[in-house]
């Protein structure tokens, strides 16, 4: 399993150099094994928090053995794996905000990662402990279920919740490429993609390395933040 990671975090840090920013979901096939990490801005909805205004929402679109799945938890109190359709896996608008996609990966290397997603996503040890901020919620899920299967991603700083841990986390960052060190209320984390980010409660303050981007809290990564997708 490390070697894997290790040679998937050194393809991520080939294509982070060649792409750099988040992309729109049209630039995938959709009848190829395919994994695509996507993310929106939450909408307005008087219902939600008010910091959610300024967060965004992940999940991952994936087509193995013939059919589109989508992988998400967006409910108080159960994991979301469900089929989906082609249309939906490229529709560019959800809640009527644009939708990116920061991670893509492609090929039949991607078949035994998707068949450990279906495995493994509902077994989520916080399925019944949702809690918007600072977490567990949507995106500490997709962190957690990357991390699992062996995925490099990069989740966007608005992505609330992305780096909660219970009590205390050392290890590698999400994208191999970097070390982090989190607790429930700090964290700090230096890497390649990730650049070097300080954590207070879910919220992050940074630089980013490649693209170059400052990092602010309620704010997209400036400027590779600003990707288009609003």
């Amino acid at each position: 399993m490390a070697k894997q990671k290790l040679l998937l975090g050194m393809l991520f840090v080939a294509q982070s150099l060649l792409s750099g920013c988040a992309i729109r979901p049209s630039t995938a096939a959709a009848d190829k094994p395919t994994i695509m990490v996507k993310s929106v801005r939450l909408p307005a909805r008087s219902w939600l928090p008010w910091f959610t205004r300024f967060a965004e929402h992940t999940w991952i679109d994936f087509y193995h053995a013939g059919t589109w799945h989508r992988a998400e938890w967006n409910n108080v109190d159960h994991i979301i794996m469900f089929e989906t359709s082609a249309t939906a896996a490229f529709a560019d608008v959800r809640w009527e905000r644009e939708v990116a996609v920061h991670e893509q990966f492609s090929g039949e290397w991607t078949v035994p990662i998707m068949a450990k997603i279906l495995e493994i996503a509902t077994d989520y040890e916080y399925a019944k402990h949702y809690l918007p901020w600072p977490g567990p919620n949507s995106n500490t899920f997709v962190n957690w279920l990357t991390s699992e299967v062996g995925l490099p991603i990069v989740m966007p700083p608005t992505a609330i919740g992305k780096d909660y841990t219970t009590w205390l986390h050392a290890g590698i960052t999400a994208s191999n490429t970097g070390i982090e060190l989190e607790t429930m209320l700090l964290g700090a984390e230096v890497g390649f993609r990730e650049g070097v980010e300080a954590h207070v409660l879910g919220l992050t303050l940074g630089v980013g390395f490649w693209p170059p981007a400052i990092k602010l809290p309620f704010l997209p990564a400036i400027p590779g933040g600003w990707f288009g997708p609003k």
